[in-house]
């Protein structure tokens, strides 16, 4: 009802496309003799198989599927300034696979037709790759579109936001723009997030609260505790929802992380976890992401979007593809490795305070204001990370190709010599 009232052309398209799928699913397809007979479901097969996706049950688990050729690694060229390096998105540089690139182009003379089939494909690959069901699924346009749904979605009078004092800025903004009140909760040691000190603020609040957590965080890089985490959502605080944000969960090293798609597997209600496809999956451009989460909790989420089956038709073959490939996430993960490697010991050389990543980022501390450094390297045509108060010394630095970061790395030590650093 609530769908309805806000959205009613949303809700009597969404039925006619439930109604399209049935019959099409299960229809022979039209023979392809043109774009103009082709129907939406020939923009991709999908491939049966179950998907495992790295993090899903803790770090360095692989996803099962057909092998793709590797994109390669973009060749070196040093920056200019109409094509400046860009270490300021958390971008992954290697791009779309060569089968995922073509699959993106197969799918353009279809540009004139709805995605309904292939978004319900989208939706069954993606919780295969969480290892849950279509119904646990929500897809968006990156993971934006989650953030702002999934908090709209749990607003109600008197609710406050809680979140920690240095992270992602999504989720505060989204609630003061809807004129919820947000608590932001003092960081721990080395910019640390201070679970105890969460705990603590929102045992405090008379009132529903909105727990909005990333994990990794951003900017910092680091993760918490993930059985102190869980436990703290498994203990299901009184009018406490967790909006829990694993952008970057496909990157973490350390064995220890466990993602929070577990508890939903487990059938927790008080919580959703949202991914996107514009880190590890390279398509930042494309604007892909989705939210996992009990079926009530998506569908209470899925109230705050128009349609959660409008996407681009490109984007969807290039993520069928990727989600796959058994060496996508691998290879990006290997590339995004070696180049940490060298700007860390660049770092350790030079004797300048960083955080242990577990993203495809660096935080470090400069000792001294952001803007000059950013100002410099812009000058070299670099561009470094933006400010993230209270961390006003500090700069964020996000990992391109190896051979990227050995250049940065050289610049690096050039500052050093000129004194910058």
């Amino acid at each position: 009802a609530q769908q309805s009232a806000k959205f009613p052309l949303a809700e009597r398209i969404k039925e006619t496309s439930r109604a399209f799928v049935r019959v099409t699913m299960t229809e022979t397809p039209v023979p392809r003799t043109g774009p103009s007979h082709r129907h939406p479901e020939s923009i991709m097969p999908l491939n049966r198989r179950k998907f495992l996706g790295a993090a899903a049950l803790g770090a360095g688990s692989l996803m099962l599927g057909s092998a793709q050729a590797a994109p390669a690694l973009p060749k070196f060229t040093p920056p200019t300034a109409k094509k400046p390096m860009a270490l300021c998105f958390n971008e992954n540089p290697l791009g779309l696979t060569p089968a995922a690139r073509d699959a993106a182009i197969a799918a353009l003379p279809d540009a004139n037709r709805y995605p309904f089939v292939a978004a319900e494909r989208l939706r069954k690959a993606c919780a295969d790759f969480m290892g849950g069901k279509p119904e646990n699924v929500m897809l968006s346009h990156g993971s934006a579109e989650s953030i702002r749904a999934s908090i709209e979605a749990h607003i109600r009078p008197g609710v406050c936001l809680i979140c920690p004092e240095l992270t992602y800025s999504d989720g505060a903004d989204t609630a003061r723009k809807n004129n919820v009140k947000v608590v932001t909760v003092p960081m721990g040691a080395k910019w640390s997030v201070d679970l105890e000190a969460m705990k603590k603020t929102v045992a405090g609040i008379n009132g529903p609260v909105i727990v909005y957590f990333v994990n990794p965080n951003n900017p910092t890089s680091t993760i918490v505790d993930s059985k102190a985490l869980h436990d703290w959502i498994r203990s299901r605080p009184t009018d406490v929802f967790f909006v829990i944000d694993e952008a970057y969960a496909e990157y973490v090293r350390d064995p220890s992380f466990v993602s929070c798609k577990t508890l939903v597997d487990e059938g927790l209600e008080n919580l959703c976890v949202l991914k996107t496809f514009s880190k590890i999956f390279a398509m930042a451009g494309m604007r892909l992401g989705f939210t996992y989460a009990a079926p009530a909790v998506v569908n209470k989420v899925r109230t705050q979007v128009a349609y959660d089956i409008m996407l681009n038709n490109s984007a969807i073959a290039a993520a069928l593809v990727e989600l796959e490939d058994k060496d996508f996430i691998p290879n990006s993960r290997k590339a995004n490795e070696d180049a940490r490697v060298i700007v860390c010991k660049t770092l350790d050389e030079l004797g300048i305070e960083y955080l242990d990543s577990q993203t495809n980022f660096i935080f470090m501390n400069l000792k001294a204001p952001l803007k000059p450094f950013q100002d410099r390297m812009k000058a070299e045509n670099i561009l470094v990370g933006r400010p993230f108060p209270p961390a006003v010394e500090w700069c964020r630095v996000s990992l391109s190709t190896p051979d990227d970061m050995k250049y940065f790395a050289a610049k690096l030590k050039e500052f050093r010599r000129k004194g910058w650093v």
